[in-house]
């Protein structure tokens, strides 16, 4: 699922490893790599699940930065305050 844009072996691997280890948390997101700089993309019910994807995706080898531009979905007025 290497994005065709991507020519970096490395950037492409490693978009590879991502995209696996956030499959396996039941997720689907988009992720481009340029130079081990991630940017994140895609929505998310809750907003314990974007900070989770976040520090996974930061805790991979060759990652050097992440945008995370993760959407969460549906916010209830209880979390919302417990995130302001």
């Amino acid at each position: 699922m290497a994005n065709e844009v991507n020519s970096n072996p490395k950037d492409v691997e490693l978009e590879g490893v991502i995209i696996s280890r956030i499959r396996q948390m039941g997720e689907h997101m988009h992720a481009e790599i340029k130079n081990g700089v991630v940017h994140l993309s895609g929505s998310v019910n809750e907003f314990e699940t974007k900070r989770e994807i976040m520090t996974l995706v930061q805790g991979i080898g060759g990652v050097h930065e992440v945008s995370n531009n993760i959407r969460v979905a549906r916010v209830s007025d209880g979390e919302f305050q417990n995130y302001t």
